[in-house]
């Protein structure tokens, strides 16, 4: 934990008050202390870093948001649907694993070919079903964030169907013949004793997908690549992105600090607000 956590989280931390540029790049321990320098220029909105730092903040929120709605709305589906008995049960249950199972890298080469807008079969798809009249720019432009939340989701949901298939087995079948007894169809049984049963793992899958969110890296790269537009820079490739191209690793360190405060503080708010409360609510019943 100190090696792979804690000595980088301090080491970021450090070089986020010197001024490590191509300059000291070779040199760092020569590099001048600047204080808190670079944090000012993140928080003047005035400034060019500091403006896009903030819009790839914003576009990381999005990310997250769609991730989570996704995953989770998808996830829930594909569980209830594996947990009625039918033929082929078994092989669904594997196949819906792949995705997640997979390597991302690969997964994610393959996406970005099927979302080329010359030759990628989604847009082949779309067209030949009329949907669209003319070839959509999946990659590049306003819907590259689109892109990323949709391979995103793909990646993501079989974790969230496994976490929530799990509970739906863990659920005491008497709170369903309770609630019919008392006139619940399904839709009633669904509300009141499902959603009920399944909010403590539904909290958990939501924070650890928000958390996953704005931490992820390997979608926005291998997707989208070093040459990103502003709709898919989200921070995480935002900051590698100017702190290699430009050699401002101090600046890129500030950047660094800034984001992981930013999500360990929705973290614990989150954590407070919902997930505590929740296992203590349960321990009072």
């Amino acid at each position: 934990m100190a090696i792979v956590h804690f000595l980088p989280i301090l080491w970021g931390a450090l070089i986020s008050i010197m001024q490590i540029d191509a300059v000291y790049v070779s040199q760092w321990y020569n590099a001048p202390f600047i204080g808190l320098e670079n944090y000012g220029q993140l928080f003047d909105f005035d400034t060019t870093v500091g403006s896009r730092f903030w819009f790839s903040m914003r576009q990381t929120a999005i990310f997250a948001l769609g991730t989570v709605l996704g995953s989770y709305s998808l996830g829930l589906l594909t569980a209830i649907l594996l947990d009625s008995e039918f033929r082929g049960s078994g092989v669904a249950r594997i196949l819906v694993l792949l995705p997640w199972i997979c390597p991302a890298v690969v997964v994610l080469l393959v996406w970005r070919m099927m979302l080329l807008s010359d030759t990628g079969i989604i847009n082949h798809v779309l067209l030949s079903a009329g949907v669209i009249s003319d070839p959509l720019v999946w990659l590049i432009g306003p819907n590259a964030i689109y892109s990323m939340i949709l391979v995103n989701i793909w990646i993501n949901f079989p974790w969230a169907t496994i976490m929530l298939y799990a509970a739906l087995k863990s659920i005491p079948d008497h709170l369903y013949e309770a609630a019919r007894i008392d006139g619940a169809g399904r839709w009633g049984q669904f509300r009141y004793v499902t959603l009920p049963q399944l909010k403590p793992i539904s909290v958990v899958i939501s924070l650890l997908l928000i958390l996953w969110s704005f931490i992820n890296f390997t979608v926005p790269f291998v997707l989208l690549g070093q040459s990103a537009t502003r709709s898919g820079e989200v921070s995480m490739l935002f900051i590698y992105n100017y702190a290699f191209q430009n050699y401002a690793f101090g600046l890129g360190g500030a950047m660094s600090v800034v984001l992981f405060l930013f999500a360990m503080g929705i973290a614990l708010i989150y954590y407070k607000y919902a997930v505590s409360g929740t296992f203590e609510g349960e321990g009072d019943d």
